[in-house]
């Protein structure tokens, strides 16, 4: 009798695949961070837009002045009052000239000659500033001096009274003696804000110096340039620009 051998029945393996899911953000999570970073990079905005305003409010004596900004504080003496002085203008000490002799005066007739005397009267000159000096590089003797007018509108109209003057012969600015000077003599002048500059050039006994001297160039620079206006009157309008915002 065969004993029927027992069939084994193939049988089916079922693979389970299994998925990895990723679990998305909630919705009131994924408002929040957005809302977070939009509340940082407004925060850096007006962050950065305070320093700004507090670094042009504050007051810092190196800061450069506009040129406007200049005329402004020196536009008249109603915003620029105080009175000059001798040190202010021509102080003690200067590596580029030495001074002989200075002067403050309420008549600045003595710092003109012929017409442009009666010109500073007419347009309200209230002070002369004078000094006699003299410089390493040049056997020349030179007066030099700002005139303190009430508005800029005087110190123009002086400007063009001088021009003429000079040019006819009529008037000009004198020398510390107050002497007139020789025809030919160089005579220079500048104007900003309220204030009238000049420097009268003549050799070591009055002797008449060639216009076309290129130290004569260098003097007008140095002097009506880089001290006058660069050093004295910038410096002013600093220090009025200074004043205001500690007033304020």
């Amino acid at each position: 009798m065969r004993h029927a051998t027992p069939t084994r029945s193939a049988g089916r393996h079922r693979r389970t695949t299994r998925r990895h899911l990723r679990s998305e953000p909630h919705p009131t999570a994924h408002l929040l961070a957005r809302g977070l970073a939009a509340l940082i990079v407004l925060g850096i905005f007006v962050m950065v837009g305070i320093l700004v305003v507090a670094d042009e409010q504050r007051p810092s004596p190196g800061r450069t002045l506009a040129s406007a900004e200049i005329d402004a504080r020196i536009a008249s003496r109603t915003v620029d009052p105080a009175a000059l002085s001798t040190a202010e203008v021509f102080p003690a000490g200067s590596a580029d000239f030495a001074t002989t002799a200075r002067e403050v005066t309420a008549d600045c007739a003595v710092a003109a000659t012929g017409a442009l005397r009666t010109t500073l009267a007419r347009y309200g000159c209230t002070q002369a500033v004078r000094a006699a000096l003299t410089v390493g590089y040049a056997d020349y003797r030179i007066t030099a001096g700002m005139l303190n007018l009430p508005d800029t509108a005087s110190a123009t109209a002086v400007n063009d009274q001088v021009r003429a003057l000079v040019e006819t012969g009529d008037g000009g600015f004198a020398d510390m003696s107050g002497a007139a000077t020789a025809a030919g003599t160089p005579v220079l002048w500048r104007t900003r804000g309220h204030y009238v500059m000049y420097c009268v050039i003549t050799g070591p006994a009055g002797a008449l110096v060639p216009a076309g001297d290129p130290r004569v160039q260098r003097v007008t620079t140095e002097l009506l340039d880089t001290h006058l206006h660069d050093r004295v009157l910038v410096r002013r309008a600093g220090a009025a620009s200074r004043g205001s915002r500690d007033r304020a």
